[in-house]
Formats: C-alpha cells, structure tokens, sequence
C-alpha cells in the first residue's frame, strides 16, 4: 500500500536531499548524488501520480489538489533547476540529462494538474507514475 505524503513533508525530503547531495550549488555529480537527485525525482513523481489518481476517483478536493499540486511544482522546480546547473563525470551525462528531461516533465505535469479535468487527472497520474518509475530505473543504474 503506498505512503501519502503532504506537501510539506515532500518539500523538506527534497531539500533535505538536495542538500545531502550538495546539489545546492551546481557543483561535480558523482554517482552517488546523482541516485540522490534521482530518488528526489522518483518521490516527487509518485507523490503527483498518487495525487492526480486521488483527484480523478474524487478522493481529494479541487483546493487540496491545486495547492498540493502547486507544492509539488516548486519542489520539482527545483531539482530541475539543480539538475540543469549541475555537472558529472562524463560517463553519468547521459544520465544526468535524462534527468533533466524528467524533472521538467514532472514539473509540468504537476503544474498541469492544479487545472486538470478528470480525464486529465487519470492522463496525468499514468505519465507521473511512468515518470516516477523511469527515475527509479536511472538510480538503480548508478
């Protein structure tokens, strides 16, 4: 069964993380902060998933889900934003820039479910779920 997290308790654990990663400053990724950034990502990405598949069976209120959702954002905003400054070894910068990608799908993604018709939040939760598991399977492989 999954875990819900609020808002706030995903915010702090992706700051905790970036900061555990010494991502804050854009500096060398090895492997081991790069899993940081990507398990970050993977938890994001569940949260919005778990949130828009609450939001489409009526589980969760229109207000409860933009404000979730506007939470989700900034925090994915700013692992993207870590992410696009940060450098790696060449052998991880494939990996990094997938990372990339994914950090800017999932902000959208979350940023689009504030808004979302129901059919828009079942679309959503199958992609952040997708998104999630991607991150995962890129963590695994460092």
């Amino acid at each position: 069964m999954p875990v819900r997290l609020n808002g706030a308790l995903v915010l702090g654990l992706v700051i905790v993380g970036l900061v555990g990663a010494g991502c804050g400053s854009g500096g060398m990724l090895g492997a081991k902060a790069l899993s940081q950034q990507s398990k970050s990502l993977q938890s994001l990405a569940a949260e919005g998933a778990l949130l828009a598949q609450d939001a489409a069976a009526g589980k969760t209120t229109g207000i409860y889900t933009r404000e979730h959702a506007a939470d989700l954002r900034k925090a994915t905003s700013q692992v993207e934003t870590s992410l696009r400054v940060a450098k790696t070894e060449p052998p991880l910068t494939p990996k990094l820039r997938r990372l990339v990608a994914l950090a800017a799908q999932v902000s959208a993604g979350v940023n689009r479910l504030g808004s979302a018709s129901k059919g828009e939040e079942r679309a959503l939760g199958r992609e952040l779920q997708a998104a999630a598991e991607e991150s995962k399977k890129i963590g695994e492989g460092l």
